[in-house]
């Protein structure tokens, strides 16, 4: 469950979480009905999640039943008790209305624009395989390969043996295979996961490499290497040893190895040698679904970085108009010197977020309001980003007043040289748009660039006396300066 507060047709900001592993469909694969423990477990569940929801004055409750319950002979026996003791209407759905659920949040939390995504959604029951763009969901597939089920199906054997192993294999391989290479063949830019299975797999993967994640797994890569090395791990020993994995929940121990044995044939047969997590699935399409049928008009999803940089600028309460105007400087003085820096579109949007992101630590401590800064980008939920792109982002704010990266700087180290230059110049960049509103009143409007026997000229255009700001960028220019092996001067213009 989230309960979360709404602002319109596609934003909300999340308050509250809860889950519970009562494993629903745990014998239901085999039997074809829920078995007593379980729906009890599960009904009662629900019954403390309306609780909450009533504390915490909730004003509207939706709810969805999915593969198990939707193939289980008794499953309307379940939600007639759903309905009767915790009061809620629970919309039994199918996989393709599942799969559509699940890529609305998907794409609220990860950039699709201009990328063909492969998107999965490992449950209990089912495999959920999307294959879209920011516009659109292109295939959908829903296939019976959720742990629970096949656990149902190579029964209480502990580890699995070799024969076992190899059977399990091949019932993957046979029943992803077709859609695997039919979507292998239109290109894959980016794999995608969510669901618990997906998120407990990256979370180990990350530990193993020694790194914990900021709060929220969302826009975490790791490597399809690491995946195969972890399901070989996780086949080979039992649910105790699987415990004992950093990240592993003993609560799921006993299914985590079937969906490794999913995940990494998936990976495999798309030749994808990374994978993104995201924190976004099926509850959050469904609140997106539910916030365009209360405003009763369809709009374009907004790009997810910038929509939620601008809902953080709202919670910590900087001023959205001076962000939008120290952006404009940015990317202006970004567009005129690419030929010097040679970043690319990518990089010109993380610049946009860091720009528009820069004052929110101000009114918190304003001394040291850039680390603030920066520890508020990378705690802040920010969505569309990589967590290298997030570090990136938030140590672009970091050195944008004042201190130059150093590899001594713990944070700035771990980056690899490639991303390190990337915040030198966008740094820089930052640091003269900076001081070219040092007054705070927006007096520079525009910027254009020459460049001539190895200076930059700077000309800025202005409404008025620009003396302040002038001498201001002057001296913010040597972050920048060395990223480009330029000198630079300022200039005003008509």
């Amino acid at each position: 469950m989230i309960v979360a507060d709404t602002y319109g047709p596609h934003s909300f900001h999340i308050i509250d979480r809860e889950r519970e592993r009562v494993k629903l469909g745990a014998g239901a694969f085999r039997s074809g009905r829920l078995m007593p423990g379980p729906l009890e477990a599960a009904v009662q569940a629900l019954e403390r999640m309306v609780l909450l929801c009533k504390r915490r004055r909730v004003e509207r409750i939706i709810a969805v039943a999915t593969s198990a319950v939707r193939e289980a002979t008794n499953g309307q026996q379940f939600l007639d008790a759903v309905r009767k003791r915790a009061g809620i209407e629970p919309r039994l759905i199918d996989g393709m209305e599942e799969a559509r659920l699940i890529y609305r949040g998907v794409r609220h939390a990860t950039d699709l624009e201009n990328r063909k995504g492969l998107i999965l959604d490992l449950g209990g029951g089912s495999l959920e395989i999307m294959y879209a763009n920011s516009k659109r969901m292109i295939i959908s597939k829903s296939l019976p390969l959720g742990v629970q089920r096949l656990r149902d199906q190579f029964g209480s054997e502990d580890p699995l043996s070799r024969k076992s192993r190899n059977k399990l294999t091949k019932l993957i391989t046979d029943t992803v295979g077709p859609l695997m290479r039919r979507i292998r063949q239109k290109g894959v830019d980016v794999v995608i996961g969510t669901s618990g299975s997906h998120m407990t797999l990256g979370l180990t993967c990350l530990r193993l490499r020694g790194r914990d994640p900021w709060g929220s797994l969302n826009g975490y890569e790791v490597h399809a290497s690491e995946l195969r090395d972890l399901a070989g791990e996780l086949l080979s020993v039992d649910a105790a040893g699987r415990s004992r994995l950093p990240g592993i929940d003993s609560r799921r121990a006993d299914v985590i190895h079937f969906g490794a044995a999913v995940l990494v044939t998936a990976l495999r047969m798309v030749k994808a040698t990374r994978f993104q997590l995201c924190g976004a699935s099926i509850r959050e399409g469904m609140l997106l679904d539910e916030l365009e049928r209360i405003h009763r008009h369809k709009v374009p999803a907004p790009n997810p970085r910038i929509a939620s940089a601008n809902e953080l600028i709202q919670r910590t309460g900087a001023d959205p108009k001076r962000a939008e105007h120290l952006a404009t400087l940015a990317l202006s003085l970004f567009d005129s010197t690419r030929r010097l820096h040679d970043l690319g579109k990518r990089d010109r949007d993380l610049l946009q977020a860091a720009a528009l992101l820069d004052g929110i630590g101000r009114g918190m401590n304003f001394l040291d309001r850039e680390h603030v800064s920066y520890q508020l980008i990378r705690g802040g939920g920010l969505r569309g980003v990589t967590d290298r792109e997030l570090e990136i982002i938030g140590l672009t704010a970091r050195y944008s007043r004042r201190g130059s990266p150093k590899e001594r700087h713990r944070h700035f180290a771990e980056l690899d040289p490639d991303a390190q230059h990337h915040v030198r110049v966008l740094a820089g960049i930052l640091r003269i748009a900076l001081g070219l509103d040092r007054g705070r009143r927006g007096v520079a409007k525009g910027i254009r660039c020459r460049v001539k026997d190895g200076v930059l000229t700077v000309g800025v255009r202005a409404s008025g006396n620009i003396r302040l700001e002038l001498n201001a960028a002057a001296g913010a220019t040597k972050l920048f300066s060395q990223a480009i092996s330029h000198d630079i001067q300022f200039k005003q213009v008509r």
